[in-house]
C-alpha cells in the first residue's frame, strides 16, 4: 500500500548560523507545535541512503538546476529498523512532491545487493523501482545523516524544519550500522531550514521566522554529499 502520497507542496530553503538557529528555534519552540515523531531529546535523526542511475543523473540534474527532476531513497529515523521507507521526491521548480512505501531491512538489504525482484504482492512504488535497479542501473551511493526538529502550523498545512549535524557515509553497507564513520556536508556551524506549504505562506509564519533577512538557498543534501564524495575519492 502506498502512504504519504501528496500534491505538490512549496518548499523554501534557507542557510542560518547558529545565532540564527537558536532565536528561530526559540520563536517556534514558543507559538508552534512540534510534530509528533519528536524524541524527548527535542529532535529526531534522520538516516536516508540514495540512490542513483550509472549516468548519476539524479546528481547531475541537481548540480545543474533542472526544474524537473526526481530522486529516490529509502529513510529510517532514530536508528528504529522496524519502520522504513522507500520514498520517491519529485520537484518542480519550488515545488515537491513525496510518495512512499513501507519496506522491510530484509528488502533494503536484497536491494543494496541487487537482489530484490518484482513481485505482485509488492506495492506499485516499489515494483516500480525494482525495474529502475535492473533496467535503468540504479544503485546506493550514499548515506546522509542529520537531525531535525520539525514544527507544524495547521493554517496552509506549514511543516517548518531545522536541519543540523548534516553528515554523510559513503559505504553503503553501513545503512544499518549505528557506529558508521560520518564525514560532515554542511559548513561548520551552518544549519538548514525548511519551509514547505500547501498554496499560501500566512504572513504569521513569514513574520515569525522573519525570512527577508535570511540567506535563501538550493542547497540540496544528495548534492553536497556526492561533491565530498568525490572529493574523498
Amino acid at each position: 500500500m502506498e502512504i504519504n502520497k501528496k500534491k505538490y507542496r512549496q518548499e523554501l530553503k534557507y542557510y542560518i548560523n547558529n545565532i540564527q538557529f537558536e532565536e528561530i528555534k526559540k520563536r517556534l519552540s514558543f507559538l508552534l507545535s512540534t510534530d509528533t515523531n519528536i524524541k524527548q531529546e527535542g529532535n529526531y535523526f534522520i538516516r536516508s541512503l540514495y540512490f542513483d542511475d550509472y549516468k548519476n543523473t539524479s546528481y547531475y540534474q541537481v548540480l545543474n538546476g533542472i526544474s524537473k527532476r526526481e530522486k529516490y531513497r529509502i529513510r529510517y529515523y532514530n536508528y528504529d529498523t522496524s519502520y522504513i521507507c522507500l520514498e520517491k521526491k519529485s520537484k518542480l521548480n519550488n515545488m515537491t512532491n513525496k510518495t512512499s512505501v513501507k519496506v522491510t531491512q530484509e528488502q533494503v538489504e536484497d536491494l543494496i545487493n541487487g537482489k530484490l525482484n518484482i513481485n505482485k504482492e509488492n506495492p506499485k512504488l516499489l515494483n516500480e523501482f525494482i525495474l529502475k535497479t535492473k533496467f535503468e542501473g540504479y544503485k546506493p551511493v550514499v548515506i546522509i545523516d542529520y537531525n531535525r526538529i520539525p514544527y507544524v502550523y495547521k493554517a496552509g498545512n506549514v511543516r517548518i524544519t531545522l536541519d543540523y549535524n548534516l553528515s554523510m557515509d559513503y559505504n553503503v553497507n553501513n545503512f544499518f550500522e549505528k557506529d558508521n564513520p560520518k564525514i560532515p556536508i554542511a559548513e561548520k556551524n551552518m544549519s538548514i531550514l525548511e519551509v514547505k506549504y500547501d498554496d499560501i505562506l500566512p504572513n504569521y509564519i513569514d513574520w515569525l521566522i522573519n525570512m527577508n533577512s535570511l540567506e535563501r538557498t538550493a542547497y540540496s543534501k544528495y548534492l553536497n554529499a556526492q561533491k565530498m564524495k568525490k572529493q574523498i575519492k
